[in-house]
């Protein structure tokens, strides 16, 4: 998905995740998947989870995505928290939203509809 078009589109988050005590964020990617083989599996071992560790930005990033807010909004929050450290904004954010949609992290929404 090209960067302009990505930016008007709203990400929500599509895994489970903890927050550690520095203030970051930990994802819980499944192992196994979500089929019922995959959950009996998961269910016998250890740690069913892969933990995604993410940096401060990415954690601010993992945190805006509430499905609501379009990617264009959190960039400018991106550029007020972070200042000239996280330029190009836009073209990052895309790259890392356009990253974690293919991984099944996020889901788009895009903006014309409500849901």
């Amino acid at each position: 998905m090209p960067a302009d078009r990505i930016l008007a589109e709203r990400p929500r988050r599509a895994l489970e995740w903890r927050e550690v005590e520095d203030g970051r964020c930990v994802l819980l990617r499944p192992k196994f998947g979500q089929g019922r083989f995959s959950r009996w599996l998961s269910a016998r071992v250890t740690d069913p989870h892969y933990r995604i560790r993410l940096d401060a930005v990415g954690t601010f990033v993992w945190k805006a995505c509430d499905g609501h807010t379009p990617v264009a909004q959190i960039a400018e929050r991106l550029r007020d928290r972070f200042g000239p450290s996280v330029e190009p904004v836009e073209e990052r954010l895309a790259l890392f939203v356009g990253q974690m949609t293919r991984s099944r992290c996020l889901r788009l929404t895009p903006p014309d509809t409500g849901s």
